[in-house]
């Protein structure tokens, strides 16, 4: 006999009541009931993802997608010609490889969550704070309605007005995570009709303000700066700022202010800003504006090292902790720094000895001598390079941005080629994973989640399509219109490429025949349309002529 939705909510809320905060046995059993997940999914895995070892195409046949509930197609990429450097050959079967990921780690509505939600990966089972705020810009090209429902299933277990870490059937955990909901959010919105999008910001915005106010009360230092209570809380745990790899050796963070907790903070009063206006009200429009100016302003004042050209988390008595770590480039992704400093940043970004790697952005400076490839301690992290590129083009660096983008695409989907797994972090040097070690020393680590990092990860790792469709390709929704705006740099010359965008119902032909130049065609039911354009030059994708920029470039249709 079906249970009712009535009973299922009534069993939901007793499992709420029963669940431990992960103290002790809790934690233990939690950790154990992932470690027989992660077996369990492997199997299954091994099969849902036959494509792997190419005996056939990575591909979600519509039966299979209606167990779910999901009704398109994902997005699929087609590289007709990979160019005069092969700079994008392999991309189609690792780009494919996300989405069957991503539709894999799709979870049912059930007693967690009265939400479908979205695990980071096999071995990682419950509702992740951070991860659902990365999984969401994922699934947006797909399904925004799955990507909303991901994010609500954050908000339906959140414990009074905290947003937490993470919760399992069994277990909640104590700590709170990056508050990047409301900027996820938010960008779910940018991109629906106007009626739709009123009515999601309505549904989000009143949790996400109390959530601010929670924060402002329980995480906010006298000096209105943003610390952790515990490393977990940051998702860098075992970064050098904060512990020994092993993480036997914790510093107290408690009074540690933070770069990337508070530019984390006015990222999310910035979206709260915008759903205040979108929502009709002025009033609480200019409180969150002025409270994101006041906090920029003590960041610059409080965190900027003059010397180093870097942000630093500082102790109770004012004094840096000189890391440099990704941590000191986040203020960039939330228009910290001034141009002056953003420079300096910029400088140290793409500088080959610092963060731009063979794969860029390591989680530690290449040339800090703590550096090694453990975790947070070296290795790439598909979110926060995600967010320093969002940095890069809020400050105008198209360049910076598409070079180092690519170079992050290649990486994932180079590793994919070669080891046929997308993991949690990778090699900053090479396109394997063999080096790359998880909190070395650390026997239960090693025992529950592996000596590396995690395969068939998508939480974060997904962001490589996002990063290609975005910001390689400039595709841009808002306001009934779809724009194209590409970066892709001069060594994709030659390339020609399909994209098909099922939810949107058409399809890009995109060629490169130039530097700098850009053609192909935009075909929906509407009718066919081309194009010519130069670099991160936008134009319109609609019927008609292109209504956007129009790059002079001499090659012809």
């Amino acid at each position: 006999m079906a249970i009712s939705q009535h009973n299922i909510a009534r069993l939901r809320a007793r499992l709420a009541a029963w669940r431990t905060p992960t103290r002790a046995v809790a934690r233990y059993g939690g950790r154990g009931w992932r470690a027989l997940h992660y077996g369990l999914n492997l199997l299954l895995f091994s099969r849902i993802l036959a494509g792997r070892a190419g005996f056939a195409p990575i591909e979600l046949p519509p039966a299979v997608l209606r167990k779910k509930g999901v009704t398109r197609a994902p997005p699929r990429l087609r590289i007709l010609e990979a160019g005069e450097q092969d700079a994008l050959a392999g991309f189609a079967a690792g780009f494919a490889e996300v989405y069957a990921l991503l539709f894999a780690n799709l979870q049912g509505a059930g007693l967690l969550s009265p939400h479908r939600f979205a695990l980071p990966g096999p071995a990682f089972q419950g509702i992740y704070l951070w991860d659902s705020a990365f999984i969401a810009p994922i699934w947006r090209a797909w399904s925004p309605e799955i990507a909303e429902e991901v994010l609500l299933s954050v908000l339906a277990v959140r414990d009074g007005d905290r947003l937490q870490h993470v919760v399992s059937e069994f277990a909640q955990s104590r700590y709170t995570q990056p508050p990047l909901l409301a900027w996820s959010a938010l960008h779910l919105a940018r991109a629906r009709p106007p009626a739709q999008a009123r009515a999601w910001l309505a549904r989000v915005y009143p949790p996400l303000v109390a959530y601010q106010h929670w924060l402002e009360a329980h995480r906010r230092l006298p000096n209105g700066l943003y610390a952790w209570v515990h490393p977990y809380e940051s998702g860098v745990e075992n970064s050098p700022r904060f512990s020994s790899a092993d993480e036997r050796r914790c510093r107290d963070t408690r009074t540690l202010a933070a770069p990337d907790f508070s530019a984390y903070v006015v990222l999310q009063l910035d979206a709260l800003r915008e759903m205040a206006q979108r929502l009709d009200q002025p009033e609480a429009a200019a409180r969150h504006a002025e409270q994101a100016a006041s906090l920029r302003a003590r960041i610059n004042a409080r965190l900027w090292d003059a010397r180093d050209g870097l942000y630093y988390d500082h102790d109770a008595a004012g004094q840096p902790l000189r890391v440099a770590t990704i941590a000191s480039l986040l203020p960039l992704w939330a228009g910290i720094p001034d141009t002056a400093r953003a420079m300096r940043l910029i400088a140290r970004i793409m500088a080959p000895a610092h963060f731009a790697t063979p794969m860029p952005l390591p989680s530690v400076d290449r040339g800090d001598p703590r550096f090694e490839k453990d975790m947070w301690r070296g290795p790439v992290w598909l979110n926060t390079a995600y967010g320093v590129i969002q940095g890069l083009l809020r400050h105008g660096q198209a360049r910076a941005a598409g070079e180092l983008a690519l170079r992050l695409c290649a990486g994932v989907y180079g590793v994919f080629a070669n080891e046929q797994r997308l993991y949690e972090f990778y090699d900053p040097d090479v396109p394997h994973t063999r080096a790359l070690r998880r909190k070395r020393g650390n026997w239960w680590k090693t025992l529950t989640l592996g000596a590396g990092p995690q395969r068939d990860f998508v939480g974060w790792s997904g962001l490589v399509n996002p990063l290609f469709i975005e910001v390689l390709l400039g595709l841009e929704e808002g306001d009934g219109a779809l724009r194209l705006c590409p970066r892709l740099p001069a060594r994709t010359l030659g390339l020609r490429l399909e994209l098909e965008l099922p939810r949107l119902g058409g399809t890009l032909t995109l060629a490169v025949p130039a530097p700098d130049c850009f053609e192909g065609h935009w075909r929906d039911a509407r009718g066919e349309q081309a194009f010519r354009t130069g670099f991160n030059q936008p134009v319109s994708l609609c019927p008609g002529p292109p209504t956007g920029g129009v790059h002079p470039c001499a090659i012809a249709i």
